[in-house]
């Protein structure tokens, strides 16, 4: 199955970069994260384009079969718009939420504004600087996924590091890290960015930006970078961010998900 949409392409070059395996079933990949079966969107099945998504039966047995034991569903739906979204309607009404977000593009970034005096931007060096991501991220996230998620994602990005992949880049203010990213690196010259996050008492002062110029200029000097890829909600305040910093709208991501505890019901 070829992948169109940019925002799951690029996923899944991390993904795969982090250790995952990918099933191609024709039209739905099986999409696995081993190290990591807290990873909702590391565990799940993407449909193809011109899959019948409206088979709402098919989908939810296909991920039950693939991940007997996980307790979120997640299915995702290779569009590069919201064009026929409204087909997804027997997957919705299974009990399955759909989330859009956007895809974003850019070859290089311009900060439109400094970040405040006496702020270090530097990439991520030793193990005080990790457990600050780890601190920066229960700030940030402390109702997103559980601490084995959490724990599990950053040691993903700790051997992407290793390799060479990825670099984690951060803004520190008074020895203490308040703004963070990843950026991971492909072939072709695509970077994704990746845990993009400001603690919320230091918004809104540029710091974020400064943090995703210098991640991009990393990429673009050690891995020849051309093409900077991020995905956002649409109505969330950073997409504005972003445009800002010279993305622009590089298509949709179709998302279908039931956390633990939710009630799906199997059609039919």
């Amino acid at each position: 199955m070829r992948v169109r949409s940019l925002a799951f392409r690029t996923d899944l070059m991390v993904l795969r970069l982090a250790g995952g395996e990918l099933e191609d079933a024709g039209d739905h990949l099986v999409v696995r994260a081993p190290r990591n079966p807290h990873f909702y969107w590391g565990n799940f099945v993407l449909l193809s384009g011109t899959a019948p998504v409206e088979d709402a039966s098919r989908w939810l047995q296909t991920f039950a079969r693939a991940f007997p034991g996980a307790q979120h569903v997640a299915i995702g739906w290779d569009r590069g718009s919201e064009r026929g979204a409204s087909r997804l309607g027997p997957l919705v009404r299974a009990g399955l939420e759909l989330t859009v977000d956007r895809a974003l593009l850019a070859e290089r970034l311009s900060s439109p504004r400094r970040p405040p005096a006496a702020t270090e931007v530097r990439r991520l060096a030793g193990e005080d600087d990790w457990q600050g991501l780890r601190e920066l991220t229960a700030a940030c996230w402390s109702d997103e996924g559980s601490p084995e998620f959490q724990a599990a994602r950053q040691a993903d990005f700790r051997r992407m590091e290793a390799t060479g992949r990825a670099a984690f880049f951060g803004a520190f203010r008074k020895g203490e890290l308040v703004s963070g990213c990843g950026i991971v690196s492909g072939r072709g010259g695509t970077a994704r960015f990746q845990h993009v996050q400001t603690h919320p008492e230091h918004r809104g002062q540029g710091i974020a930006s400064a943090v995703l110029v210098a991640a991009s200029r990393h990429a673009a000097t050690h891995r020849l970078a051309r093409r900077l890829v991020i995905v956002a909600d649409p109505t969330g305040p950073a997409i504005r961010l972003y445009r800002e910093l010279g993305f622009r709208p590089a298509g949709s991501q179709l998302q279908l998900a039931a956390v633990p505890g939710a009630k799906v019901a199997t059609p039919g």
